[in-house]
């Protein structure tokens, strides 16, 4: 377990950047080979929500320019760490792939285990997401 605080939230920080930057092949090299991703939100209304394993994830991922083809600006608000814990705010936005626009408000709470991405947890205006 990964218990130097600064380190753990950088991996976090620069797994999110990549992310949001649309650098999936980076983001994904960062997953641990256990790594699980869980979306807030019913999984039969909201494609992308529930419990996903790592190859789900990577489908995720690597899925996300369908639908918001140039990825999303972000601004981080706040981070709080401890441990192998990151929290991180996000506001960030978008364009869909039909040019309008996509707005969302973001908490994800990151563990880090050995450099990698362990498990994320995403909380997001499902709202946001429905309006599509």
């Amino acid at each position: 377990m990964s218990t130097n605080v600064e380190e753990t939230k950088e991996v976090a920080l620069r797994f999110l950047n990549c992310a949001f930057g649309m650098r999936m092949d980076q983001a994904v090299s960062m997953l641990a080979d256990d790594a699980t991703w869980w979306v807030l939100g019913d999984p039969e209304k909201i494609r992308v929500a529930g419990h996903k394993d790592r190859a789900k994830t990577i489908r995720m991922m690597t899925n996300m320019h369908k639908v918001l083809p140039d990825g999303m600006s972000h601004q981080i608000i706040g981070v709080t760490a401890e441990l192998d814990r990151v929290a991180v705010e996000v506001e960030a936005h978008g364009n869909w792939n039909d040019g309008s626009p996509y707005r969302n408000t973001y908490h994800f709470l990151i563990r880090v285990r050995d450099g990698k991405i362990a498990a994320i947890r995403e909380y997001m205006d499902t709202m946001q997401v429905l309006r599509k």
